[in-house]
């Protein structure tokens, strides 16, 4: 199912005159990428945002200048994760060839994760917010980030760690919320992958609580799960991932 589209230059066809048609229609045995999901219990994993792009039917855009120009065409699917059964992992299978007359390629993968619960971490949170990971295959920059990613060949298993970080603001909203937490964004680009694993661990006791200021220009506090404190200026990149490992 298409989800959504931006504004489409489409070439016509030169004998016809009718618009090429931007349905996608995958080869019946073209290759798959898989891309499975460790489930960790507290965690709700979203559906995937899979971004197809065409060179041949093409979106036009304006410059700041004005004037028009084009790029790659832009298809969005939401792809749903199955559970695997008799096991904790999620998974599906995306076609790298999207077929149809637009000639649709994958551009990349981008799906979120979060706390299925946060009233268990305290009743007055009121927002669960997203992590997410990146998966590119081609040239095209990532839906986040500023382009840089980790090159990846062949088959992968992501590993990483997760945990919860509750964050009271009190000078924007004077509200809780809480975010799976990790170390950076991850955004890779594939190359002859035919399946990812993602494992994220998620250490759900170890809660890391950050007040805001009341005032502009204040400190963070920044409560780490053996109660020592610091602030956001002798942290700037909080919180300290390191001093989380090495906690009981």
């Amino acid at each position: 199912m298409k989800i959504a589209n931006v504004f489409y230059l489409l070439p016509f066809l030169a004998l016809s005159g009718c618009a090429l048609s931007e349905n996608l229609s995958p080869p019946p045995n073209g290759q798959t990428v898989k891309v499975a999901v460790v489930k960790p219990a507290d965690v709700d994993i979203l559906p995937m945002d899979v971004i197809y792009r065409s060179e041949k039917c093409r979106d036009k855009i304006f410059t700041s200048t004005g004037a028009i120009t084009s790029r790659a065409g832009y298809h969005l699917l939401t792809v749903p994760f199955k559970v695997e059964t008799g096991s904790d992992m999620v998974s599906n299978s995306v076609a790298l060839d999207g077929g149809g007359q637009c000639e649709w390629k994958l551009s990349n993968i981008r799906f979120q994760f979060k706390f299925s619960d946060m009233t268990k971490f305290g009743a007055d949170i009121k927002q669960s917010v997203s992590s997410d990971i990146v998966f590119v295959f081609d040239k095209n920059a990532p839906p986040r980030g500023d382009g840089h990613y980790e090159d990846v060949y062949g088959d992968v298993i992501i590993e990483k760690d997760y945990y919860p970080l509750i964050v009271y603001d009190r000078y924007v909203k004077n509200r809780k919320y809480i975010q799976v937490k990790g170390a950076n964004l991850l955004t890779y680009h594939m190359h002859n992958v035919k399946k990812i694993t993602f494992k994220p661990s998620v250490y759900s006791k170890k809660i890391v609580n950050v007040l805001g200021p009341e005032n502009f220009g204040g400190d963070f506090i920044i409560t780490y799960p053996d109660g020592t404190k610091t602030t956001d200026k002798e942290e700037p990149d909080y919180p300290d991932f390191e001093k989380l490992k090495m906690m009981k």
